[in-house]
């Protein structure tokens, strides 16, 4: 596929995960970061630029045409300036309690009791690794947004840094379990950032991740697009979802960097605890599509999987 761009960006001619070099455009993405107009007018600049959202033919990632050339652009796209009373709601919120409680479970099930050592990327307001260390692990945090990386360390009293996965010392690391929740969709280079994963592990130690199915979310926002006057489907316009895994791809970005016995189902569903009777509609739906997953046959790869869940093993 020929792709041509605007100087802001570097084009992208292969599929990250597998290498593969046959894309098709699927959809259209569109950015609006006006938002960012005096915190970051370099940022801001991209509001307006348009860019095809790829599929891989070969394992079905889905990737943008094309990434942002501007230094550290996904980084200073994390750096929202939320209120203290926001990022306060986000870590009483109770409405992925049954994703993380699943992941501590499943952890558990696969680590020696006395390995208990969790490293949270993308810890956001902490609410992951408190409910860790209350259940015994010795949990700390990643997190880039510099409000919410220190309301997680003065809430839960566990070490959460600011930094990215890459600026990690690995010899001072050897985690158990590292976990990635709703995290690896939104940075570049997906087989990269597991491959430093890998290297923060102990050997043994097993990876968590958690990312939306893309070929599920697609469909599910074309079918809105249909049935909702007015209503523009999008898969995160401005790249704030950068990957857009699919069962396959999602197993071959683990498997090549490195990690072993990877196991892969439908992911939970966020239960938003919305009032009201449409709140109560949201959530049945929610946890109906996602019974049908689990248990339909091939329900990995049916349309109502709208994300996915995978552990996996170093070595």
């Amino acid at each position: 596929m020929t792709v041509t761009v605007a100087p802001m960006f570097e084009a992208l001619s292969s599929c990250q995960v597998c290498g593969g070099g046959s894309l098709s455009r699927v959809h259209d993405l569109t950015f609006d970061l006006s938002i960012y107009g005096t915190q970051d007018p370099e940022l801001a600049a991209y509001s307006g630029c348009t860019l095809g959202l790829a599929q891989c033919a070969a394992c079905g990632f889905g990737q943008p045409t094309a990434l942002p050339s501007l230094p550290r652009f996904f980084d200073r796209l994390y750096d929202q300036r939320w209120s203290e009373d926001w990022i306060r709601t986000e870590f009483e919120a109770q409405y992925k309690d049954a994703i993380f409680r699943a992941i501590l479970r499943a952890m558990s099930r696969r680590l020696d009791p006395s390995r208990r050592r969790l490293l949270d990327v993308g810890a956001h307001a902490g609410r992951f690794i408190a409910l860790a260390r209350a259940d015994g692990w010795a949990a700390e945090g990643l997190e880039l947004n510099p409000q919410t990386a220190a309301y997680a360390a003065r809430r839960t009293g566990a070490s959460v840094r600011q930094l990215n996965v890459h600026q990690v010392d690995v010899g001072t690391a050897a985690y158990d379990a590292i976990t990635l929740t709703d995290v690896l969709e939104h940075i570049p280079d997906p087989v990269g950032v597991l491959e430093r994963v890998a290297a923060l592990l102990a050997p043994g130690g097993w990876v968590g991740v958690k990312v939306p199915c893309g070929p599920g979310q697609l469909r599910k926002e074309r079918w809105r697009g249909r049935l909702q006057r007015g209503y523009r489907p999008t898969v995160a316009d401005n790249l704030v979802h950068v990957n857009h895994f699919s069962p396959a791809s999602l197993r071959i970005a683990l498997e090549r960097a490195g990690f072993s016995r990877v196991t892969l189902t439908p992911g939970a569903p966020e239960l938003p605890d919305t009032a009201g009777c449409g709140g109560a509609v949201s959530r049945m739906v929610r946890r109906s599509l996602h019974c049908a997953a689990r248990t339909l046959p091939a329900g990995l790869h049916l349309p109502v999987t709208l994300n996915l869940q995978a552990y996996a093993r170093l070595g």
